[in-house]
């Protein structure tokens, strides 16, 4: 009779179904009732730090024999996180604490578009003021910019695209930073502190927006 295993045949199945079975047992049997009585008694600020709690009281006193589990064994396995999934969304992980949560990751993402916006305003202002100074050279003022029939073409289709680039940057905000028309400002919905003028300096809102009220006003009268 030949030794090992056949072919296609894992000769490590059935120690591996052996380990499975037994890390089963000892999760229903030492890890879950351990785990009830620190309902109401300890709290988790996350899936991580509860299995690291679960792998800490699978590995307490395990058998010399045993390979002792690792934290996110228990959370990539389907038939581990099965047992002990509910047990953490049913006692550790209320809708308050969801909700905590996702004001959190909202806040860290405004903060991420805010740094963001806030280095693309910066390139663009230098940009805006570079082409400001090139106006003025023209003769013009700075409050006329959206009605001003240039004698320079090139300017006035870089100052064009420069407003289009911004106004691409608030649109992808969805909302968080928004153009007030009335107001000349750029704002941020979920800046208390923000400066009366805005986000920007007003004297780069102001052609901004008013490049924004030509655009609307073309578009209305057509």
């Amino acid at each position: 009779m030949s030794k090992g295993a056949k072919r296609g045949q894992n000769r490590f199945a059935g120690a591996q179904k052996r380990r499975r079975d037994y890390r089963i047992t000892r999760i229903k049997d030492e890890v879950i009732p351990k785990l009830k009585s620190f309902v109401g008694k300890a709290s988790f600020g996350g899936i991580t730090q509860f299995s690291k709690f679960c792998a800490d009281l699978y590995n307490d006193c395990l058998p010399v024999n045993e390979k002792k589990i690792g934290y996110r064994t228990l959370v990539q396995s389907a038939e581990y996180w099965t047992l002990l999934g509910p047990l953490f969304h049913r006692h550790w992980h209320s809708s308050d604490n969801m909700e905590s949560e996702k004001e959190k990751l909202v806040g860290k993402l405004a903060t991420q578009r805010a740094e963001r916006l806030q280095a693309e305003t910066e390139r663009l202002r230098k940009e805006v003021d570079a082409l400001r100074v090139a106006l003025r050279n023209h003769g013009a003022s700075p409050m006329n910019l959206p009605e001003l029939k240039p004698t320079n073409q090139d300017f006035m289709t870089k100052f064009d695209k420069t407003c289009r680039a911004l106004k691409l940057i608030l649109d992808a905000s969805d909302s968080m930073f928004a153009a007030d028309l009335d107001a000349m400002k750029i704002s941020c919905a979920y800046n208390d502190l923000e400066p009366v003028e805005g986000l920007v300096p007003k004297e780069l809102a102001t052609p901004f927006i008013q490049w924004m009220k030509a655009k609307e006003k073309n578009h209305g009268d057509q």
